[in-house]
């Protein structure tokens, strides 16, 4: 019989009490990412009801050096020099100290190593995924097909309101009583910062946009050498190629481009070229369009796709082209 994993058994695993087969039980449970979140809620718990003594390394390391430097040690002339042969007892001692100095040594590595998944709460999606999140300040967050979000695990809506994104993310911010910021950060020095409102980031490889519901943010970026930053208001659109060149327009319908939160698709003058950007970003897929002027062929229309194959489906009725998918390889060519 399996043996189930249970809150008291993680407890005994923290204190040390679990046996090998019980350990590499839990080693196998831990392989599904939701039990790992659990994991690391209990490990706070157990934590907050066990405090762990921390060695002041550094104020032990100062009082050491202090305690030589007021006791300095005469050597022996050399004809009296004494070397005597070490006793069992300080072979074992000097054994413990080594052991335990490697204990120490391990766990600092391995504490370091995984420090960034310890403090950070990480949230990620597959290709053709969406995830729906509520953070622990109340916002909520749509992440698109192959996304990333990462924040604090513990105090985020306390000591700060940072979110790093990677990917696409619809986000409604809540307004807290002490107006605090809520930021979402990117690559290329590219963030956003709002009091409380509802807007779609876009950051990925070939550059960011973000799109303005309601309220307002203000932008921070970096053009070349320089910091800048520019305020938006509801209904704009601000694109930023790969060289952060900024580009402000107004859009009639913002919504329109967090449509796939509903597996909603709306194309407005879109080329081809930019669906096989699309295709590839959110779905894996490598595209090949036989033809430059087929590139170029654009694309109008609204339409629902609760899948991949159903996009590309209405993608050939409403250009009437030929769609070929072989795994992740997907041509696209003139009848």
């Amino acid at each position: 019989m399996k043996l189930a994993i249970t809150y008291e058994l993680i407890f005994d695993h923290f204190a040390r009490k679990t046996s090998p087969l019980q350990r590499n039980l839990i080693e196998e449970w831990l392989k599904d990412e939701a039990n790992e979140e659990l994991y690391y809620q209990w490990l706070e718990e157990w934590e907050k009801k066990h405090p762990q003594y921390l060695a002041e390394s550094h104020e032990a390391l100062d009082n050491f050096n202090a305690f030589i430097k007021g006791n300095p040690h005469d050597e022996l002339p050399e004809e009296e020099e004494v070397i005597e042969p070490l006793s069992e007892n300080n072979n074992r001692r000097k054994m413990n100290w080594l052991i335990a100095a490697s204990i120490v040594l391990l766990m600092g590595l391995t504490a370091f190593i995984f420090q960034d998944k310890i403090i950070y709460q990480n949230y990620q999606t597959t290709f053709g995924e969406t995830q729906s999140l509520v953070l622990p300040d109340g916002s909520k967050v749509t992440l698109n097909s192959n996304s990333s979000l990462r924040l604090l695990r513990w105090g985020f809506g306390q000591t700060n309101r940072e979110v790093f994104l990677s990917g696409e993310a619809n986000f409604s911010v809540k307004h807290t009583v002490d107006n605090q910021q809520f930021i979402v950060k990117s690559a290329n020095n590219f963030e956003v910062v709002v009091l409380g409102t509802e807007f779609t980031v876009y950051a990925r490889k070939r550059g960011s946009k973000v799109i303005l519901n309601k309220g307002k943010v203000q932008l921070y970026y970096q053009e070349g050498k320089q910091s800048k930053n520019v305020m938006m208001k509801p209904g704009e659109l601000l694109t930023l190629d790969r060289h952060n060149h900024v580009q402000i327009k107004e859009t009639a319908e913002p919504q329109a481009y967090s449509a796939w939160e509903d597996q909603r698709f709306v194309f407005e003058e879109t080329t081809l070229e930019e669906v096989a950007y699309l295709l590839e970003e959110n779905y894996g897929l490598q595209v090949e369009i036989k033809g430059s002027e087929l590139s170029k062929r654009v694309l109008m229309g609204s339409f629902r796709a609760e899948n991949v194959d159903e996009l590309l489906k209405s993608i050939s009725e409403l250009l009437n082209i030929n769609v070929v998918r072989q795994g992740t390889h997907v041509q696209l060519s003139e009848y």
